[in-house]
């Protein structure tokens, strides 16, 4: 499996597993992308990374960011896994992890020995996925020592 940071190349397939995961603003989230390849300051977008599909296409994604504030983080440089996507086919293989290590090894690389991420109840898998890697509840939201 290969995990790397999302490429030009890639901004239809980022596209579809965003608006997997929100689907209400099409404009909105093709206009982050956009601006995130023009190299414009996004506060919940810093980085991404993807997995390609054998045959093409992708199959997940990981959107990261720096906070400076997160519910039960004690620093104030938090890396914050901001999306977390897997296409439902290819889950349970190990995907989702890699992604979010990924997420995890930028967050080390910019100075932070926190993480943090959310969700709610429109994502049922998410609070056990978080859980398995490691992640404390608080709520709704996650944190983990790096």
């Amino acid at each position: 499996m290969e995990i790397r940071p999302v490429q030009p190349a890639d901004t239809d397939e980022w596209l579809r597993m965003r608006l997997a995961l929100w689907p209400d603003d099409p404009k909105k989230e093709a206009r982050e992308i956009a601006d995130f390849f023009a190299g414009r300051s996004l506060p919940f977008l810093e980085a991404a990374f993807v997995c390609p599909r054998p045959n093409g296409g992708l199959c997940g994604l990981s959107e990261v960011a720096i906070h400076t504030e997160a519910p039960g983080c004690v620093t104030d440089r938090i890396g914050y896994l901001e999306a977390w996507y897997v296409d439902p086919d290819m889950r349970g293989g190990g995907i989702g992890r890699a992604l979010a290590e990924a997420a995890e090894n930028w967050a080390r690389t910019q100075g932070c020995t926190e993480m943090a991420s959310d969700t709610d109840p429109y994502y049922p898998v998410s609070p056990a996925a978080h859980t398995a890697l490691g992640y404390t509840t608080v709520a709704w939201h996650f944190r983990k020592e790096l």
